[in-house]
């Protein structure tokens, strides 16, 4: 349990680089808005220079502050950085995430790569760290609550012990896993596992 514990207390160290030195973030509710604001912001623009010729096409512009809030919605979507971790049991969960692919130090451990959500109710961290400190060559993958931080769903390479373990792998800047998820990331206390799939595109 302790052990357990060491690594999410690295994982949330390496949230803090990641808000540094991430390639891109996103918030994946906005990836809707940003598909329908470049249709609402053309209208916008073609309405304003009715209101001079006919004053009943004012109230047409009135929407504009709320389409102003549209294109930052786009701006934070990150384009294609997002995360998706798919269960067995058929659970789906969904995060625009921050990424970091180059070898760097936390908490005096070596972290690979890592993908960091960094919004919404439920949080997502992939870690894959390497060989220099005290935490070495371990992969894990955690969904949290964003308000109490506890977990809801948990894999590490370090289960394998208890039948079911985690494997990370980093194809150009795509992060790609597998392995068996926890409830509450809690082999010994919730010891029935569930197969799933997480790929990060950073």
């Amino acid at each position: 349990m302790t052990t357990r514990h060491t690594f999410r207390f690295l994982s949330i160290v390496a949230t803090g680089l990641v808000a540094m030195t991430a390639c891109g973030g996103s918030d994946d509710a906005a990836d809707t808005e940003a598909d329908t604001a470049p249709t609402d912001i053309a209208t916008t623009d073609a309405a304003e220079p009715e209101p001079d010729a006919e004053p009943d096409a004012e109230p047409d512009a009135e929407p504009e502050p709320g389409n102003d809030d549209e294109p930052a919605a786009e701006s934070t979507s990150g384009g294609d950085t997002n995360a998706t971790l798919t269960l067995a049991n058929g659970e789906i969960y969904k995060f625009g995430v921050l990424c970091s692919l180059e070898s760097q130090i936390a908490a005096g451990s070596e972290i690979l790569f890592t993908a960091t959500s960094v919004r919404g109710d439920l949080f997502l961290d992939i870690t894959q760290f390497g060989d220099v400190g005290p935490v070495t060559g371990f992969a894990t993958v955690t969904v949290f609550d964003g308000e109490t931080f506890e977990s809801v769903w948990g894999a590490s390479s370090v289960y394998e012990g208890f039948g079911g373990g985690l494997s990370l792998s980093l194809d150009g800047s795509t992060i790609n896993g597998s392995g068996t998820f926890y409830a509450a990331d809690d082999p010994i206390e919730a010891p029935e596992g569930v197969e799933g799939d997480v790929v990060a595109n950073c």
